[in-house]
């Protein structure tokens, strides 16, 4: 199974529901809101969002670009 860690938090992919980014050009700011199963949602500070993000986008690759 795979997790997603990000600052204190470890979510199981399958557990990820829907994925909502926001983002912020020109103040260079970038946040991301997690929906989890079940209907819980998980708002990251920038931080933990770009963290989240790396994680993502490498499992990305991983998964489409075999």
């Amino acid at each position: 199974m795979t997790f997603f860690e990000f600052g204190r938090h470890k979510v199981a992919m399958t557990d990820i529901h829907d994925i909502n980014v926001e983002y912020r050009y020109q103040d260079m700011e970038i946040f991301v809101d997690l929906e989890l199963n079940g209907g819980a949602q998980v708002s990251l500070n920038i931080e933990d969002s770009i963290a989240f993000l790396e994680q993502f986008i490498t499992k990305v690759r991983e998964e489409r670009l075999r």
